[in-house]
């Protein structure tokens, strides 16, 4: 069985909403659940040896397992005991409103602090606490404000005013916050690590800064209730994030990965961000045991070990997991410093050795990430049963991503059995299993006709052009089951993903096998690829999965949306996972959703077999009518000809009710495409628009002049008196597809 022959496992729906969820992994709702409930008993002992998302942990012990998880982040590890123990409303309330209480001199700390927002409304004239000012960043300086006006109503982001500038004067001295904030983190100002914390400091600005130190100063003096102090801490957790300048404004990458000032970003109101810290950090969920190593929970729950799992060597470990489970994160320089930050911040010195390495390195690459994977994994293999599975998730994954993500647990002792990618979201997921002994290096073998073969076979098999991700990974896939991948960490070299790409590229640019269409920019990742000779391809994928849940919708009266996907993914397994908005897409076009609810789905009335069956009759009685109306022979039913007397075909009408138009745009007929018809309900021309923005293959073929007649329209002119030659083909046109014009890819 090939890798490839893994289906994707689906979740039930989108990420839960987390404090930080911006710098977390993408984890949809579910998954985790969905694979244990195949692959592991209820009440089984896991083991989580990255630590990387608390939602995996707290997925796994409310479905009834025992999960250790090892997290070397201070910051992740707090977030873990905080969500497992999912306190209510109610009690953040409680504690923040201590906090408001509390007094700073005469005056009261929530006044205090919203004063340092106040704005004059542009409308009334009404001091108001701004929700956020917009800063440029060069040069530095403050150029609107956003407010809602209680007063009269204005709202909206305006101009920034003398009394904003202002406002800028803060009491204290920001050399001497800012050289507090720096001790908190490290001792010694000559230190290694000093310039990145340096530079980490440097994405606050003077006023949240002083409201981040005036806060934390506040917490540690504060007479509260242990239980009382960290809550606030978690919602500081969330302020210290809300206070830094990596808020591009408008948000068009909302999840930074670099300490990169945007050009253009917003300062929050850090009181408005504690008081809504409170949703992020509610949960209506049950409350989940949770233990700290070595205090194991009694029955499900969570173990957490603080620290790297090779602190915990697992001939020690009290526990025989009967599998491991991960999120493997992408590399995040700016998590893992601001991480750093955060936890000196919080808790002094000490909670910052953990996350030392993150200060002292700048750069995290492909080889630096599958060297700690396998750092992390190596000695599990080892000490588990063979056979154990593993089960790793990667999200937002690139070709360097990939690279590491199969190098990494390869090297470390683990075999793939199964890998599946969907391209839309770029997650990936990777069914690993623990082997007794290294295998035999196997004899060598060109790698380019493997890959030539692989990238046919896996377009062939697709039907429709290709992007470099997952190009890329057939490529992988293909070089790991012929034992072409390195197995011991000391083959692995730092140009293996150059060299890799240029093969890959290689085979890519050999125009007697494939074809490029450009994409927006001018790297070889902007692009899709498709066949030469695409004769033995496949119906394109997307038509294949219309095929399917358009069958799924006719056999159930009343589907859940989860319940489609599990039916789906077994069909189109490894890299031909039918992404959530074509699904969703395909959904709409056909079916209604119940009562407003996205998960639970019906087939519209008009869509029923029979209904459209009937439609397709008509509709073709009304075509046949209308062209002998206008001197016509008819000729055919699909396509239906109109012929002039000159017995050459003037019009040809392609009869559906679906928007499968593949099978009669690629071919060749007797009329140009201009006078092609293609004759579908109105309610299938947004899938199709769909269909062509995301096929460049379709889009080119359906701009060479292809036209569209809705049904309804075919009716109105069926019924049009006097309808000459001309004016058909005036009125043809007269009830467009409501899309946007389709991005015309140019073909190399």
């Amino acid at each position: 069985m090939s890798v490839l022959e893994q289906p994707f496992v689906g979740g039930t729906g989108e990420a839960p909403l987390l404090p930080l969820g911006r710098y977390l992994p993408l984890l949809p709702g579910g998954m985790i659940g969905a694979w244990l409930k195949q692959n592991v008993p209820v009440g089984a002992w896991l083991l989580d040896p990255i630590g990387a998302h608390p939602q995996l942990a707290l997925e796994a012990a409310r479905d009834g397992y025992r999960i250790l998880i090892t997290s070397n982040n201070p910051i992740l590890s707090f977030m873990l005991e905080i969500l497992a123990a999912a306190p209510p409303r109610r009690e953040f309330e409680a504690a923040l409103a201590a906090l408001a209480a509390s007094k700073r001199g005469e005056e009261r700390l929530e006044r205090h602090l919203l004063s340092l927002y106040h704005t004059p409304c542009a409308a009334c004239g009404q001091l108001v606490a701004a929700q956020a000012f917009i800063w440029q960043s060069e040069p530095l300086r403050m150029v609107s404000r956003i407010y809602r006006c209680p007063s009269c109503g204005d709202e909206g982001e305006r101009p920034i005013t003398p009394a904003d500038i202002e406002k800028l004067s803060l009491p204290g001295n920001d050399a001497l916050h800012r050289a507090r904030a720096l001790s908190r983190v490290i001792g010694d100002p000559s230190a290694s690590s000093a310039e990145q914390v340096g530079e980490a400091l440097k994405t606050y600005l003077p006023r949240p800064l002083y409201v981040l130190t005036t806060l934390i100063n506040k917490i540690d003096t504060l007479a509260l209730p242990e239980d009382r102090k960290r809550l606030l801490t978690a919602l500081l957790i969330q302020v210290c994030d809300e206070g830094n300048t990596l808020w591009q404004h408008p948000a068009v990458r909302p999840r930074p990965r670099q300490l990169t000032i945007p050009t253009q970003f917003r300062e929050n109101n850090l009181w408005l961000a504690l008081e809504n810290a409170v949703e992020v950090w509610s949960s209506p969920a049950q409350p989940v045991q949770i233990s700290v190593y070595p205090q194991l929970p009694e029955g499900a729950g969570i173990c957490l070990f603080r620290g790297r799992i090779s602190a915990l060597p697992p001939s020690t470990m009290p526990i025989q997991p009967a599998a491991i489970i991960s999120i493997l994160p992408r590399p995040n320089q700016a998590f893992w410093t601001l991480s750093a930050l955060w936890s000196g911040w919080l808790w002094g010195r000490e909670a910052v050795q953990p996350l030392r390495g993150a200060l002292e390195r700048r750069r995290y690459d492909w080889y630096w990430m599958s060297h700690a994977i396998q750092r992390a994994l190596r000695e599990l293999s080892r000490h588990i049963p063979a056979g154990t599975p593993f089960f790793a998730l990667a999200s937002e994954t690139t070709p360097g991503f990939l690279l590491a993500a199969f190098l990494g647990p390869l090297t470390a002792g683990f075999t793939l059995k199964g890998f599946s990618l969907e391209r839309e979201s770029e997650l990936a997921q990777f069914h690993w299993q623990s082997v007794p002994t290294s295998q035999p290096a196997p004899a060598p073998i060109s790698p380019k006709p493997l890959l030539q073969n692989a990238l046919q076979g896996y377009l062939q098999a697709r039907g429709e052009p290709a992007r470099y991700l997952t190009l890329f990974a057939a490529a992988l896939s293909t070089l790991l089951e012929n034992g072409l991948l390195p197995r011991r960490t000391e083959e692995i070299a730092p140009d293996d993903l150059a060299r890799l790409q240029a093969k890959v590229g290689e085979v890519l640019e050999d125009r007697r096998l494939f074809v490029r269409y450009a994409g927006h920019g001018q790297a070889e990742e902007s692009g899709a690829w498709w066949l030469s000779d695409p004769h033995p391809a496949s119906l394109p994928l997307a038509d294949r999965v219309e095929k399917e849940v358009v069958k799924f919708l006719v056999q159930h009266k009343l589907i859940q949306r989860n319940q489609l996907e599990s039916s789906l993914y077994p069909l189109f397994p490894g890299l031909l996972v039918p992404s959530r908005p074509l699904i969703t897409a395909v959904l709409e076009s056909y079916a209604s959703p119940v009562n407003g609810q996205a998960h639970q789905w019906q087939l519209r009335p008009e869509d029923e077999p029979a209904r459209r069956r009937t439609d397709l009759t008509n509709a073709a009685h009304s075509l046949k009518l209308i062209g002998e109306r206008l001197g016509f022979r008819i000729e055919g039913d699909q396509p239906m000809v109109w012929l002039n007397e000159k017995d050459e075909a003037v019009y040809l009408f392609f009869l559906l009710a679906s928007s499968i138009i593949s099978p009669y745009v690629y071919q060749a007929h007797r009329a140009p495409p201009s006078r092609c018809v293609l004759v579908l309900p109105g309610g299938r021309t947004g899938l199709l628009g769909f269909k062509i923005r995301r096929d460049p293959r379709l889009s080119e073929a359906f701009q060479k002049g292809w036209r569209l007649l809705k049904f309804r329209h075919l009716r109105y002119l069926s019924e049009y008196p006097y309808l000459s030659e001309n004016q058909w083909e005036d009125l043809l046109n007269g009830d467009p597809p409501q899309w946007e014009d389709a991005v015309q890819m140019r073909m190399f």
